[in-house]
């Protein structure tokens, strides 16, 4: 089946990226609930990995017996849902069944934490949604604690009547229930964080299987 890419007449967009950035109303409670209990698991467990000032936990999260960690699954089903029939719409000649696999963790960062640039490309898709942002320093930098996803398209510029302008990233400013979703294959990763508390996000790897 060949894929079909939006455009007007006779030009398209050739290698469209989706990334949904979804905002969850009504959070508050289930975010406060979320924060303890990785707290909790940072003080009792022993993590799956640490740098930079960011703490990782175990990527089991999903299966975390609260049922805070049973909203959160509710949304990361939301999310991928929707970005999915969106990439999908019109592509299937017939009903599949699609089952969703994979894990999610939590990353647990202070002053001065981030995480390095990465990729997931063995998941269809990866995500992160953002629970507690700390507080952060009046006089931080603008993108201080950003989600920043790279331009896959190496080089790539933007024609303007000012000439042209390059945008290799799309810088995302983490909010209290915003997910955002993207293909795994797809670079990332977050600023250093300046500021007191604890910022906390909830990354997650989803790998699609179609039958029918």
């Amino acid at each position: 089946m060949e894929a079909h890419y939006p455009g007007k007449g006779a030009v398209s967009f050739a290698f469209p990226t989706p990334v949904l950035q979804k905002q969850f109303d009504d959070t508050a409670d289930i975010n406060t609930v979320l924060l303890r209990l990785v707290l909790e698991r940072e003080a009792d467990a022993v993590p799956a990995g640490q740098s930079a000032e960011t703490w990782h936990s175990a990527d089991d999260l999903f299966e975390w017996p609260d049922p805070a960690i049973a909203s959160f699954r509710g949304y990361v089903a939301d999310g991928i849902s929707e970005i999915s029939q969106f990439c999908i719409d019109g592509q299937l000649d017939e009903p599949v069944d699609i089952q969703m696999d994979g894990g999610a963790w939590a990353n647990l960062c202070r002053d001065g934490g981030y995480t390095r640039t990465h990729n997931n490309p063995d998941n269809t898709w990866s995500g992160v949604y953002f629970v507690a942002l700390g507080e952060p320093h009046p006089d931080a930098p603008a993108e201080a604690g950003t989600l920043e996803i790279l331009d896959p398209r190496v080089g790539a510029t933007d024609l303007s009547p000012k000439g042209t302008r390059a945008f290799p990233r799309l810088v995302i400013d983490p909010q209290p229930g915003l997910m955002v979703i993207f293909p795994g294959w797809l670079n990332h990763g977050v600023n250093p964080f300046r500021g007191k508390g604890d910022r906390l996000s909830l990354g997650f790897n989803i790998k699609l299987n179609f039958d029918g």
